[in-house]
Protein backbone atom coordinates (compact mmCIF):
# COMPACT_ATOMS: atom_id res chain seq x y z
CA UNK A 1 0.00 0.00 0.00
CA UNK A 2 2.66 1.89 0.62
CA UNK A 3 4.62 1.65 -2.51
CA UNK A 4 1.00 2.18 -4.23
CA UNK A 5 0.77 6.02 -2.33
CA UNK A 6 3.76 6.91 -2.99
CA UNK A 7 4.45 6.17 -6.65
CA UNK A 8 1.04 7.61 -7.23
CA UNK A 9 2.53 10.76 -5.82
CA UNK A 10 5.13 10.84 -7.76
CA UNK A 11 2.92 10.47 -10.97
CA UNK A 12 0.39 13.33 -9.62
CA UNK A 13 3.68 15.70 -8.99
CA UNK A 14 5.28 15.24 -12.25
CA UNK A 15 1.84 16.02 -13.77
CA UNK A 16 1.40 19.24 -11.80
CA UNK A 17 4.96 20.02 -12.38
CA UNK A 18 4.47 19.41 -16.28
CA UNK A 19 1.29 21.27 -16.55
CA UNK A 20 2.40 23.98 -14.75
CA UNK A 21 5.54 24.43 -17.37
CA UNK A 22 3.09 24.35 -19.70
CA UNK A 23 1.00 26.99 -18.23
CA UNK A 24 4.09 29.39 -17.53
CA UNK A 25 5.32 29.23 -21.24
CA UNK A 26 1.77 29.76 -22.75
CA UNK A 27 2.02 33.44 -20.67
CA UNK A 28 5.72 33.67 -21.42
CA UNK A 29 5.15 32.81 -25.39
CA UNK A 30 2.38 35.39 -25.54
CA UNK A 31 2.95 38.46 -26.95
CA UNK A 32 2.49 41.14 -24.12
CA UNK A 33 1.01 44.62 -25.60
CA UNK A 34 0.85 47.79 -23.34
CA UNK A 35 -2.38 49.90 -23.61
CA UNK A 36 -2.02 53.11 -25.35
CA UNK A 37 -1.75 56.78 -23.65
CA UNK A 38 -1.46 60.31 -24.92
CA UNK A 39 0.84 62.41 -22.59
CA UNK A 40 2.90 65.56 -22.38
CA UNK A 41 6.41 63.66 -23.30
CA UNK A 42 8.60 65.25 -20.41
CA UNK A 43 10.71 63.54 -17.89
CA UNK A 44 8.86 64.43 -14.10
CA UNK A 45 5.81 66.82 -13.25
CA UNK A 46 7.38 69.73 -13.02
CA UNK A 47 8.58 69.97 -16.57
CA UNK A 48 4.78 70.70 -17.49
CA UNK A 49 4.94 74.24 -16.36
CA UNK A 50 7.04 76.93 -18.58
CA UNK A 51 6.93 80.44 -19.42
CA UNK A 52 7.11 81.70 -23.53
CA UNK A 53 8.48 85.15 -23.92
CA UNK A 54 7.09 86.70 -27.40
CA UNK A 55 9.35 88.28 -29.46
CA UNK A 56 9.72 89.91 -32.77
CA UNK A 57 10.96 86.93 -34.15
CA UNK A 58 7.59 85.13 -33.78
CA UNK A 59 9.04 81.99 -32.56
CA UNK A 60 5.94 79.35 -31.92
CA UNK A 61 6.92 77.26 -28.50
CA UNK A 62 7.15 73.55 -28.53
CA UNK A 63 5.51 71.19 -26.19
CA UNK A 64 6.45 67.47 -26.69
CA UNK A 65 3.38 64.96 -27.16
CA UNK A 66 4.21 61.34 -26.90
CA UNK A 67 1.80 58.03 -27.37
CA UNK A 68 3.10 55.19 -25.09
CA UNK A 69 3.00 52.32 -27.84
CA UNK A 70 3.43 52.57 -31.28
CA UNK A 71 1.06 51.92 -34.10
CA UNK A 72 0.55 51.03 -37.59
CA UNK A 73 -2.21 53.51 -38.24
CA UNK A 74 -1.94 57.40 -38.02
CA UNK A 75 -3.30 58.55 -34.31
CA UNK A 76 -5.31 62.03 -33.76
CA UNK A 77 -4.39 63.76 -30.35
CA UNK A 78 -6.87 66.56 -29.39
CA UNK A 79 -6.47 69.68 -27.06
CA UNK A 80 -8.80 71.73 -24.94
CA UNK A 81 -7.39 75.38 -23.71
CA UNK A 82 -8.62 77.71 -20.80
CA UNK A 83 -7.13 80.56 -19.71
CA UNK A 84 -8.91 83.34 -17.25
CA UNK A 85 -7.37 86.63 -19.55
CA UNK A 86 -5.64 85.12 -22.67
CA UNK A 87 -7.87 84.61 -25.86
CA UNK A 88 -7.45 82.65 -28.87
CA UNK A 89 -6.57 84.63 -31.77
CA UNK A 90 -5.82 87.98 -29.59
CA UNK A 91 -2.96 86.71 -27.44
CA UNK A 92 -2.29 83.07 -29.03
CA UNK A 93 -3.02 80.51 -31.92
CA UNK A 94 -3.01 77.06 -31.14
CA UNK A 95 -4.02 73.78 -32.81
CA UNK A 96 -6.95 71.76 -31.22
CA UNK A 97 -5.60 68.85 -32.60
CA UNK A 98 -2.26 67.42 -34.20
CA UNK A 99 -1.68 63.61 -36.28
CA UNK A 100 1.21 61.40 -34.90
CA UNK A 101 1.46 59.43 -38.45
CA UNK A 102 1.79 55.08 -37.96
CA UNK A 103 5.01 54.51 -36.67
CA UNK A 104 5.94 56.90 -34.68
CA UNK A 105 5.14 57.95 -30.73
CA UNK A 106 6.61 61.36 -30.64
CA UNK A 107 5.92 64.55 -32.02
CA UNK A 108 5.22 68.50 -30.63
CA UNK A 109 2.44 70.77 -30.47
CA UNK A 110 3.14 74.53 -31.16
CA UNK A 111 1.80 77.62 -29.75
CA UNK A 112 1.70 80.61 -31.38
CA UNK A 113 2.22 84.08 -29.18
CA UNK A 114 0.40 86.95 -30.67
CA UNK A 115 2.71 90.15 -29.77
CA UNK A 116 0.16 92.62 -30.67
CA UNK A 117 -2.07 91.15 -27.89
CA UNK A 118 0.90 92.47 -25.61
CA UNK A 119 0.93 96.10 -25.72
CA UNK A 120 2.45 96.28 -22.49
CA UNK A 121 5.48 93.91 -21.28
CA UNK A 122 3.91 93.82 -17.70
CA UNK A 123 0.90 91.79 -19.19
CA UNK A 124 1.15 88.49 -18.18
CA UNK A 125 -1.37 85.28 -19.04
CA UNK A 126 -1.35 82.00 -17.66
CA UNK A 127 -2.44 79.18 -20.01
CA UNK A 128 -3.79 75.50 -19.33
CA UNK A 129 -3.15 73.01 -22.35
CA UNK A 130 -5.38 69.52 -21.73
CA UNK A 131 -5.22 66.77 -23.61
CA UNK A 132 -8.98 66.21 -23.72
CA UNK A 133 -9.11 63.47 -27.06
CA UNK A 134 -8.41 61.61 -30.03
CA UNK A 135 -7.90 58.10 -31.10
CA UNK A 136 -6.04 57.05 -27.61
CA UNK A 137 -7.20 57.73 -24.08
CA UNK A 138 -5.56 60.19 -22.21
CA UNK A 139 -3.14 59.62 -19.34
CA UNK A 140 -3.67 59.79 -15.81
CA UNK A 141 -0.58 61.92 -15.42
CA UNK A 142 1.04 64.40 -17.31
CA UNK A 143 -1.98 65.28 -19.46
CA UNK A 144 -2.15 69.08 -18.64
CA UNK A 145 0.48 71.77 -19.15
CA UNK A 146 0.55 74.84 -17.80
CA UNK A 147 2.07 77.63 -19.95
CA UNK A 148 2.71 81.00 -18.84
CA UNK A 149 3.29 83.81 -21.49
CA UNK A 150 4.36 87.39 -21.55
CA UNK A 151 5.97 89.84 -23.80
CA UNK A 152 10.07 89.88 -23.90
CA UNK A 153 10.66 93.10 -23.92
CA UNK A 154 14.45 93.43 -25.27
CA UNK A 155 16.69 95.94 -23.92
CA UNK A 156 17.61 98.87 -25.76
CA UNK A 157 19.76 101.62 -23.70
CA UNK A 158 18.86 104.64 -25.22
CA UNK A 159 15.42 104.19 -24.31
CA UNK A 160 16.32 104.25 -20.74
CA UNK A 161 18.55 107.23 -20.65
CA UNK A 162 17.54 111.27 -19.80
CA UNK A 163 15.00 112.92 -17.87
CA UNK A 164 12.47 110.97 -15.69
CA UNK A 165 10.28 111.69 -12.98
CA UNK A 166 10.54 109.70 -9.90
CA UNK A 167 7.80 108.67 -7.01
CA UNK A 168 8.92 106.88 -3.64
CA UNK A 169 6.92 104.50 -1.92
CA UNK A 170 7.34 102.87 2.22
CA UNK A 171 8.05 99.55 2.12
CA UNK A 172 4.78 98.05 2.17
CA UNK A 173 4.07 99.95 -0.65
CA UNK A 174 2.44 102.77 0.17
CA UNK A 175 2.73 106.21 -1.30
CA UNK A 176 5.48 108.19 0.39
CA UNK A 177 6.67 111.46 -1.76
CA UNK A 178 7.03 112.79 -5.69
CA UNK A 179 6.88 112.98 -8.49
CA UNK A 180 9.59 115.03 -8.95
CA UNK A 181 12.97 115.23 -11.11
CA UNK A 182 15.12 112.64 -11.72
CA UNK A 183 17.14 111.10 -14.03
CA UNK A 184 19.55 108.75 -15.78
CA UNK A 185 23.23 109.02 -17.23
CA UNK A 186 26.15 107.57 -18.75
CA UNK A 187 24.18 104.53 -19.31
CA UNK A 188 27.44 102.56 -21.26
CA UNK A 189 27.37 98.83 -22.31
CA UNK A 190 30.01 96.44 -20.14
CA UNK A 191 28.70 92.58 -21.44
CA UNK A 192 26.09 91.36 -23.72
CA UNK A 193 23.39 91.07 -21.35
CA UNK A 194 24.68 94.27 -18.97
CA UNK A 195 25.44 97.66 -18.50
CA UNK A 196 25.96 100.52 -15.82
CA UNK A 197 25.05 103.82 -14.96
CA UNK A 198 24.04 106.77 -12.99
CA UNK A 199 20.90 107.80 -11.26
CA UNK A 200 20.37 111.66 -11.28
CA UNK A 201 18.94 113.29 -8.37
CA UNK A 202 17.94 110.05 -6.70
CA UNK A 203 15.62 110.49 -3.18
CA UNK A 204 15.62 114.26 -3.85
CA UNK A 205 17.71 115.11 -1.09
CA UNK A 206 21.45 116.73 -2.56
CA UNK A 207 22.90 112.84 -3.20
CA UNK A 208 25.61 112.60 -5.66
CA UNK A 209 24.90 110.79 -8.41
CA UNK A 210 24.56 107.37 -8.00
CA UNK A 211 26.15 103.85 -9.65
CA UNK A 212 24.41 101.24 -10.72
CA UNK A 213 24.39 97.63 -12.98
CA UNK A 214 21.85 96.20 -15.18
CA UNK A 215 21.40 92.54 -15.59
CA UNK A 216 19.14 91.02 -18.16
CA UNK A 217 20.95 87.91 -19.10
CA UNK A 218 17.74 85.90 -17.19
CA UNK A 219 14.73 86.92 -19.58
CA UNK A 220 12.65 86.41 -16.57
CA UNK A 221 14.65 88.39 -14.21
CA UNK A 222 15.97 91.63 -15.33
CA UNK A 223 18.23 93.26 -12.39
CA UNK A 224 19.53 96.48 -11.03
CA UNK A 225 21.81 96.46 -8.43
CA UNK A 226 22.85 99.93 -6.84
CA UNK A 227 26.47 98.70 -4.73
CA UNK A 228 27.29 99.95 -1.35
CA UNK A 229 28.14 103.48 -1.47
CA UNK A 230 28.16 107.47 -0.06
CA UNK A 231 25.41 109.67 -1.14
CA UNK A 232 28.05 112.64 -0.61
CA UNK A 233 24.93 113.72 1.94
CA UNK A 234 25.34 114.16 5.76
CA UNK A 235 23.17 112.30 8.16
CA UNK A 236 20.89 115.61 8.33
CA UNK A 237 17.49 115.27 9.26
CA UNK A 238 15.56 112.84 6.69
CA UNK A 239 18.86 112.10 4.77
CA UNK A 240 21.44 109.63 4.59
CA UNK A 241 25.30 109.47 4.10
CA UNK A 242 25.17 105.82 2.04
CA UNK A 243 22.86 103.57 0.28
CA UNK A 244 22.36 100.02 -1.60
CA UNK A 245 20.20 97.81 -3.39
CA UNK A 246 17.63 95.85 -0.90
CA UNK A 247 18.72 92.36 -1.38
CA UNK A 248 15.51 90.04 -2.07
CA UNK A 249 13.28 92.93 -2.93
CA UNK A 250 12.63 94.25 -6.30
CA UNK A 251 15.38 96.15 -8.23
CA UNK A 252 14.30 95.74 -11.88
CA UNK A 253 13.36 97.98 -15.28
CA UNK A 254 11.51 97.59 -18.34
CA UNK A 255 13.08 99.76 -22.18
CA UNK A 256 9.43 98.50 -23.56
CA UNK A 257 8.01 101.05 -20.75
CA UNK A 258 10.92 103.35 -19.88
CA UNK A 259 11.07 102.62 -16.17
CA UNK A 260 12.57 101.65 -13.47
CA UNK A 261 11.35 100.32 -10.16
CA UNK A 262 14.29 99.86 -7.43
CA UNK A 263 14.63 99.59 -3.50
CA UNK A 264 16.81 100.40 -1.13
CA UNK A 265 18.56 100.51 2.39
CA UNK A 266 19.16 103.85 3.38
CA UNK A 267 21.65 104.41 5.73
CA UNK A 268 23.79 105.92 8.59
CA UNK A 269 27.10 104.49 7.62
CA UNK A 270 28.36 101.93 5.89
CA UNK A 271 27.25 98.72 8.10
CA UNK A 272 24.14 100.55 9.58
CA UNK A 273 20.80 100.29 7.89
CA UNK A 274 18.22 103.51 9.30
CA UNK A 275 15.01 101.73 6.92
CA UNK A 276 15.08 98.91 4.57
CA UNK A 277 13.08 98.43 1.32
CA UNK A 278 12.36 101.92 0.72
CA UNK A 279 11.26 102.01 -2.59
CA UNK A 280 11.69 104.66 -5.68
CA UNK A 281 10.06 104.40 -9.29
CA UNK A 282 11.23 106.10 -11.89
CA UNK A 283 8.86 106.91 -15.33
CA UNK A 284 8.75 108.99 -18.39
Amino acid sequence: MNKLISSTSIVLLVLTCTMSCKKNNLVVDQDVVPPAYAKFNVRIAEDTAATYYISGAGTPFKIPIGITTVSNKDRTIQFCYTSATATAGVQYNAPTSIVIPAGKVLDSISIQGLLAGYPQSSRIDVLYIKICGGDVPVSDYWNTFKLTIRKYCDVILANLGGSFNATEYLSNGSYNYGPYPSGVVNLTTTGATTASGKFVNLFDYGWSNINFTMDWSDPANFKINIPLQATGASNAAGNYSYVRSTDGKINTFSSCEETFSISLDLMLSPTIVDYSGYQIKLRR
